[in-house]
């Protein structure tokens, strides 16, 4: 990307520890980013930018890191007024005795606080663009949320023509396909587009062999990436191994043909070391969410395979996956598990090191969304969506190694500006497009009363007076 000049530019940000994520990981200590409009149009050093742009706005990090904004690569909106709900002593296939009546009893108003809620999560930990597996309601109800709030995205239908459930089908094969269309139609991919629709499969044994076909056909045909789950639990792995007469999923996958560069299979934990050469030789990306494994046992520091896909060159990206599994969506503390998590199961140093886990938390994210010539990186020309850590805390000291320090204590607890396509979505710790104290009583009182609806009773284990 060449660099154009520009003697005025809209916002300035000096004097911060600039992580760039660009091809040569560059860290300039007494950085600058400059903007214009909402794409980067300078990275350096804080003497040389400031003296070559004269900005509108001008923001001062003083010492605090600057970093392109976290990619949470796999989250569900609607599910986030169902978290915290769910008892530790629950083994992970009674999820549905609270999800079915959470996901019936559920109406408009319950969808967008559950998605504001994410949303208002998401920005405070330093997230600027997010994956959506598809919500309760129509996709356009989870954009028109992601919009107020400003953030980045990318969204989708619940699609599935095996359902869980009768409860919550949503129609047979042709019926899938014709949501996604429509919503592909209603929220088209675009170059300054921050929320657009993506082909999304609930996967795990859900869809139909010629749903998936198909949906990778649509999503060809709309260059946007197909998500899918796969291979969360050994159930769902041994229901595809019968079904595809022995064969793994990848390999089962592989012959349907939709295995490819726009294709990321979230979740991934059991998995064979022949279906990790199919994915590096395809191209395939993988989302790994540790958090929400780890919430109920399901093995992906025991099982997993994620260090060899790193090192045979699978993308990894990191996903929170929803709110009654990992709890929350802090891609900072994703970075951290995955970075930890399977050198203390393997008892190796390190397995995926701090800096390979960093790179999942951004730029692998933005590549596996299809969006790396976008975001990802703080690099001259693209989309200039910036996070400004505060360095005024103790997490970040003595900060003698910046990604040590980021990955490993500070994550996101200082997460204190954060701006998206060039414009500051939240400063100095407050929203800017959003009334934070009104959400947040808009949605107590739409989770009060969904619980109700839904006569679910307090798990409590210890007295509530």
């Amino acid at each position: 990307m060449g660099e154009e000049r520009y003697l005025s530019i809209d916002l300035l940000i000096i004097h911060g520890v600039v992580v760039t994520m660009d091809d040569q990981r560059r860290i300039f200590a007494d950085g600058a980013v400059a903007i214009k409009e909402s794409r980067i149009i300078a990275v350096g050093p804080s003497a040389e930018i400031s003296k070559k742009y004269l900005s509108k706005r001008v923001l001062d990090a003083g010492g605090g890191v600057i970093q392109p904004g976290f990619v949470d690569a796999h989250v569900h909106l609607s599910q986030h007024l169902g978290r915290g709900t769910i008892p530790d002593g629950w083994p992970e296939e009674k999820e549905h005795d609270q999800w079915l009546p959470y996901w019936t009893s559920m109406n408009e108003e319950d969808g967008y606080c559950s998605a504001m809620l994410a949303c208002l999560e998401m920005v405070r930990n330093g997230t600027t663009t997010f994956c959506d597996s598809g919500g309760r309601f129509a996709g356009e109800l989870n954009a028109a949320v992601v919009e107020k709030v400003g953030l980045r995205g990318m969204v989708a239908e619940v699609c599935w023509d095996r359902p869980p459930h009768a409860e919550v089908g949503v129609g047979d094969t042709d019926a899938c396909l014709q949501r996604l269309e429509r919503l592909a139609k209603a929220l088209p991919a675009g170059p300054e587009i921050r929320v657009w629709a993506g082909v999304g499969m609930s996967g795990m044994g859900g869809c139909s062999d010629r749903l998936l076909v198909e949906g990778k056909k649509l999503a060809d045909s709309l260059g946007v990436t197909m998500e899918m789950h796969q291979s969360f639990g050994l159930s769902d792995v041994a229901r595809y191994k019968e079904h595809a007469g022995g064969k793994t999923a990848v390999e089962h996958l592989d012959d349907l043909g939709i295995l490819g560069p726009n294709l990321m299979l979230v979740h991934m934990i059991h998995t064979e070391a022949k279906e990790v050469e199919l994915l590096a030789r395809t191209g395939t990306h993988i989302c790994h969410c540790p958090a929400a494994s780890t919430r109920v046992a399901m093995g992906v520091s025991r099982t997993g395979h994620f260090p060899e896909m790193v090192v045979q060159g699978v993308n990894v990206a990191l996903g929170s996956d929803s709110g009654n599994y990992s709890d929350y969506f802090d891609v900072g503390r994703q970075a951290y598990l995955a970075a930890t998590i399977h050198r203390e199961v393997r008892g190796e140093m390190p397995t995926i090191t701090a800096e390979q886990a960093l790179e999942m938390a951004t730029i692998n994210g933005a590549v596996a969304l299809g969006q790396g010539e976008r975001i990802g990186s703080l690099e001259v020309g693209k989309q200039a969506d910036v996070v400004l850590h505060a360095y005024a805390r103790p997490e970040w000291r003595p900060g003698l190694d910046v990604v040590n320090s980021l990955v490993y204590s500070a994550q996101s607890v200082a997460v204190d500006t954060v701006i998206v396509g060039g414009e500051i979505i939240l400063e100095n710790g407050r929203f800017k497009r959003v009334n934070e104290e009104a959400e947040y009583r808009r949605i107590d009182r739409a989770a009060r009363e969904l619980y109700q609806r839904m006569g679910w009773r307090d798990q409590a284990r210890w007295p509530v007076l």
